[in-house]
């Protein structure tokens, strides 16, 4: 059961009234709930036929001119970067999904890293504490941060990451989800 606040959102969604930030927020979270995913494509549909039924007879048609400017609006609107690594963990720090971007970053599989907190799997001896322990505090307040990191492979590679957490959060304040956004830097080890 989806609850109030989140049948909410899908309906901003759904009729373009999210910022591009929230936008692109919720879009992730898309990717990991299918029973809201599944609400917010029939908000979509809705909203598509009843704009369509409102055009009714011959004189109501569309210019092509309005078609353009609106398939124009339409492919500027930000779209994902199928590249970019995404975490979506609950407010306890636990993941709840990754996309295979990330997976083929560390090297570990969603049904590896389901339940379980991303810190002591990924990080090792150069990982610097301090960073570490901003990103820990960050996840138990459920606010946002941006850090570079050295995280490691599942093969035992390390590499510099830079992790960007967003927090999803209700309408009191209190985070839904946390959705992470990490990106490879390059860079030596040292």
């Amino acid at each position: 059961m989806i609850d109030e606040f989140l049948q909410e959102q899908a309906t901003l969604y759904a009729t373009g009234a999210l910022s591009a930030e929230e936008r692109e927020l919720f879009e992730i979270v898309l990717e990991y709930d299918n029973e809201l995913r599944a609400l917010t494509t029939g908000l979509t549909e809705t909203g598509a036929a009843i704009t369509l039924a409102g055009l009714g007879s011959e004189d109501n048609k569309p210019s092509p001119e309005l078609k353009t400017r609106i398939l124009t609006t339409a492919l500027k609107r930000p779209q994902q970067v199928a590249e970019e690594s995404w975490v979506v963990s609950g407010p306890d720090g636990l993941v709840k999904w990754v996309n295979p971007a990330f997976s083929e970053m560390c090297g570990y599989t969603l049904d590896e890293l389901r339940g379980k907190n991303l810190g002591p799997i990924l990080q090792g001896d150069k990982t610097d504490r301090q960073t570490a322990q901003r990103l820990r505090e960050a996840v138990h307040a459920g606010r946002p941060c941006r850090e570079a990191i050295i995280n490691y492979r599942k093969n035992g590679e390390p590499y510099w990451v830079e992790v960007a957490i967003s927090p999803f959060l209700n309408r009191v304040g209190e985070p839904l989800y946390l959705v992470a956004r990490e990106r490879q830097l390059a860079g030596a080890i040292p």
